[in-house]
């Protein structure tokens, strides 16, 4: 559960939407009883962090969605089906899971867990079994793994730490381990990625050296090419899901404080050449980690919506642009 802060007005989180949002339809699918684990949000003056690898997934067929949910103090793997009815289903029965991905034939599940002070990446049957196959175990963190669209290669962040004088600094890099070879290559300074269908061309989230705000980067894994697709003085943004064509990115983006709003996260779409960027939820509630469904005509993510204490659930709402 999470407070919201940094606003003396009091907020009404148990609207299910609210008027700027108009023509969309928001559809709940997780209870509070579910526990659903939403990110660490954190305010530091006028800036919001927050954990921005996927925190829910969504089966290639769309039949199937997993979160995160708390039970016995321990955080794992649950699968719902997206067509109502049907038992919630635990998939993992580990300590501090904290984000996954399903690989583009349905078969497996990636995801990060945290042991021993370490973030590592892990990969197990998406339906059956318990064998665990544990994909890296080097001293740096290890995270947010995605599937190429061919399922050859699992793409994640690696943060390395330093020390500047006595402060810890991570650094965020793109990696991927090879399914056929084992191999691991690094890419580019960054995080978060998503690959476009062409299997050729990444979206990542890269933070302004000056600004620290978070910036939506393309990067070409076989030209090297890197182009900034999106970029504020004022905004930051992360977490940017391809749509399943490749013509539009959507991301998690932060917006300002008015009367009635406390600064907050909020889902942005725009074109996968940067273009249209368009706010599409304006809850002041937070709305995190959007996952595009197969067809790319609806969208579901993690908010705050719908409830007065603000409790995480997954929703899904409608895209119509």
């Amino acid at each position: 559960m999470y407070v919201l802060s940094g606003c003396k007005t009091q907020l009404n989180l148990s609207m299910t939407s609210v008027p700027e949002e108009g023509g969309m339809k928001f559809t709940q699918f997780t209870k509070d009883e579910d526990v659903v684990l939403g990110p660490s949000v954190n305010k530091y003056g006028d800036k919001i962090l927050w954990y921005a690898p996927p925190l829910i997934a969504l089966s290639p067929d769309g039949s199937k969605l997993t979160y995160m949910g708390l039970k016995n103090d321990n955080k794992n793997i649950y699968i719902k089906s997206t067509q109502g009815g049907g038992a919630t289903i635990q998939r993992t029965f580990r300590n501090n899971v904290l984000d996954m991905s399903f690989s583009p034939d349905g078969k497996k599940i990636a995801f990060t867990e945290y042991v021993e002070g370490n973030d590592n990446i892990y990969v197990i049957n998406a339906t059956e079994g318990s064998a665990i196959q544990q994909i890296t175990s080097t001293s740096a963190d290890e995270m947010g793994p995605q599937y190429s669209p061919d399922g050859t290669r699992i793409f994640f962040t690696r943060a390395e730490k330093t020390m500047v004088g006595t402060v810890p600094v991570s650094r965020y890099y793109i990696w991927s381990f090879d399914n056929r070879t084992s191999l691991f290559t690094q890419y580019s300074e960054g995080f978060t990625p998503s690959m476009l269908p062409d299997g050729e061309n990444l979206v990542i989230t890269r933070n302004n050296k000056e600004s620290k705000l978070g910036e939506i980067w393309m990067i070409d894994i076989m030209k090297g090419n890197e182009t900034l697709l999106l970029s504020d003085k004022t905004r930051g943004f992360s977490s940017p899901q391809v749509s399943p064509d490749g013509k539009k990115v959507i991301c998690v983006g932060t917006t300002q404080v008015t009367k009635s709003k406390p600064q907050n996260l909020d889902l942005y779409s725009f074109n996968i050449d940067g273009t249209g960027l368009t706010q599409l939820t304006f809850h002041p509630g937070n709305d995190v980690s959007p996952k595009w469904s197969p067809d790319g005509k609806s969208i579901f993510s993690i908010s705050q919506r719908g409830t007065q204490k603000g409790t995480w659930n997954v929703w899904q709402m409608t895209f119509n642009q």
